[in-house]
């Protein structure tokens, strides 16, 4: 009997041993480290959880911010939620945070030597607060998940209807929603969306077909590249972009917008009559709203592949525009009249008109004649040009002059016709013109009224030309 209960005595001091192994391990460790014993084994009732917070740093201001993020890092892999940002300002003035009831209830410092300072935080926080954020961030997850296969769901509708960018936007905003918080599914997880909206990008191809150079048209087809087929893409937005001129030729950048729509294609014609008559169209397909979402909501690492792909989704398309008129002589006259109706002996007016006709490669010779009567000049120019010509003929008069403050201003007003001289007939008239400028005196505010219209009028004229 007294056998019995001394084995019976033995088999509880060992199971009392083993139970405790993990704590007397802590203890030792603590004792060997010269650590309070709760920095390896905080003691907490049965409604807490407790975090220890550890900070190195030559400071002990800044070793002591370390320990704090360290606590609201377990509190966020707790929970399953990044909590740094809510509560980060709080827990750092204050020592505590309300929304868990946690208090740092010890602490401890020490130096190791005179390079580093050492701070321990013991927190302790209420479990039920706990288990309830966790709760609630489990929930917010499930419904971000529910919400992300709803969209990707509308995706592969759009994708099998051949609506490739609107599977792309359904993507990416997809990619947005789980940059969000925690999601429970593979394929929901933000790194994978991305590459799935990468590669639906990378397999847009545009293409051209019926180009005509020298018209500056084509065709611009959007297909989806794939190992069977490559079907059209319907909806698509596109870009054309180029080089164009305004009327005071100056050079700008233009596009214009086009959709594929329900042909998976669409018709580019040059609608700007300012096209450079020599140069380049980029097509491409119009990703900017998603460009600029995608740029404000997530990291630049992580949406470098998908920004890279859409820049690839282009193709050029060069052309060189001639006139019909190309070859046959033209001529050009424009008088400039003073404020009283006198014939002025120069202007720039004809002097810019010819100048921006040659940038669109219209040859054009300059003539002076004294008389104003356009019957008269018509009737010089015939026999100056007896196999036929096209005269460029026009007139520009001041309408007004005056100070403005510190400056001139002036205005002019004129019109320039296109005649045929076989037959003096008419082929086109700009009708009146205005221009108006200012300068730091008058014949300066002269000068470039009469530059402004010629620019103007070269503009309306050489449409003209290249649309005969």
């Amino acid at each position: 009997m007294k056998q019995a209960v001394r084995t019976l005595l033995l088999m509880l001091l060992f199971s009392l041993i083993l139970s405790s192994c993990s704590s007397l391990s802590d203890l030792v460790r603590s004792q060997v480290e010269g650590l309070p014993s709760w920095v390896y084994s905080p003691q907490t009732r049965s409604d807490q959880v407790a975090f220890v917070g550890q900070g190195s740093a030559p400071v002990p201001y800044n070793a002591r911010l370390l320990a704090y993020e360290d606590i609201l890092a377990q509190i966020s892999e707790y929970v399953g939620e990044n909590v740094h940002d809510a509560y980060y300002r709080e827990l750092t003035t204050t020592n505590a945070i309300a929304d868990f009831k946690l208090s740092i209830s010890n602490e401890y410092e020490r130096s190791e030597g005179r390079s580093q300072t050492q701070i321990y935080l013991l927190a302790r926080l209420d479990a039920n607060l706990l288990a309830g954020k966790r709760t609630s961030v489990y929930n917010e997850m499930l419904k971000r998940d529910a919400s992300i296969e709803e969209l990707l769901k509308e995706a592969d509708k759009a994708y099998r209807a051949n609506d490739d960018t609107t599977t792309i936007r359904l993507y990416l905003e997809a990619a947005i929603l789980a940059s969000k918080g925690p999601v429970n599914v593979r394929k929901h997880e933000l790194s994978n969306l991305l590459e799935k909206a990468e590669t639906f990008i990378a397999s847009l191809r545009l293409s051209l077909r019926d180009a005509d150079p020298s018209k500056a048209t084509v065709s611009v087809f959007v297909r989806r590249k794939s190992r069977l087929l490559s079907p059209k893409v319907l909806k698509a937005s596109v870009h054309a972009t180029f080089q164009a001129r305004n009327s005071l030729g100056r050079p700008y950048t233009d596009f214009l917008q086009f959709n594929t729509a329900s042909d998976g294609f669409f018709s580019f014609v040059p609608y700007n009559q300012g096209l450079q008559k020599s140069g380049q169209v980029i097509f491409s397909v119009d990703f900017s709203d998603l460009r600029n979402r995608i740029s404000a909501e997530l990291e630049a690492q992580a949406i470098e592949p998908v920004l890279a792909a859409m820049d690839a989704c282009r193709i050029e398309f060069p052309y060189s525009v001639a006139s019909p008129v190309t070859g046959q002589p033209i001529v050009a006259l424009i008088q400039a009249f003073n404020q009283q109706g006198s014939l002025l002996p120069r202007s720039a007016a004809l002097q810019t008109f010819t100048e921006e006709l040659a940038l669109d490669s219209v040859a054009v010779e300059q003539v002076f004649l004294r008389s104003v009567e356009l019957e008269e000049q018509l009737g010089v120019l015939q026999r100056l040009y007896p196999q036929g010509a096209l005269a460029l003929l026009g007139t520009v008069g001041v309408v007004t002059s005056e100070r403005v403050r510190e400056k001139h201003v002036v205005v002019v007003s004129g019109r320039v016709r296109v005649h045929d001289l076989s037959n003096q007939s008419v082929l086109y008239d700009t009708n009146e013109v205005e221009a108006v400028a200012s300068g730091s005196s008058m014949e300066e505010a002269w000068e470039e009224a009469f530059l402004r219209f010629g620019s103007i009028a070269s503009y309306l004229v050489s449409a003209y030309l290249f649309m005969r």
